[in-house]
């Protein structure tokens, strides 16, 4: 379980990706939304999920830019439309700003841009596939434990939907 942001950069972030990490981000994105959103989901209490916790319309458009890159590619994708109609389930009538929008309205979760953060990413990238990440990632070491960011805001608990802590 993990969203993958070797970059500050959504769609940087895909764009770097591997084939399979790619194709798993489009579904490890539903699975973090659906942790925070659908009571009785599992994954709720990991980190990958509660760093996202009250960031939910970023990480869908996370998502959707991992999707977008995935189909340049030319594959099939059917998440991007099941991560819309599961944001507008948990936020009826909202529409997903890209990522220039969401930080102009301070809606980016504050570890993005965290270089410490990023660079825990990208060493797990070069750990998981050092042939196909080391040129991309040169001068960062392979051996940094993943940083877990706490979210500053409390999101909507799963189990009841009223404002207040992931659970």
């Amino acid at each position: 379980m993990q969203t993958f942001l070797p970059y500050p950069d959504f769609r940087a972030s895909a764009l770097v990706l591997d084939r399979r990490r790619l194709g798993k981000q489009r579904v490890e994105a539903l699975q973090v939304l659906r942790g925070l959103t659908v009571p009785g989901y599992g994954w709720r209490r990991h980190p990958a999920v509660r760093m996202w916790a009250g960031y939910e319309e970023a990480l869908v458009r996370y998502g959707l830019e991992v999707c977008a890159v995935w189909c340049e590619q030319g594959r099939q994708d059917s998440c991007a439309t099941t991560l819309l109609a599961d944001f507008a389930a948990f936020r009826p009538g909202a529409r997903t700003r890209d990522q220039a929008r969401l930080a102009a309205a301070g809606e980016l979760p504050p570890w993005l841009g965290d270089d410490a953060f990023h660079r825990s990413h990208r060493s797990a990238l070069l750990r998981k596939d050092p042939d196909v990440y080391a040129p991309c990632f040169p001068g960062d070491p392979d051996d940094l434990p993943y940083v877990w960011p706490a979210s500053d805001r409390e999101g909507t608990r799963p189990s009841d939907g009223k404002p207040g802590a992931a659970a």
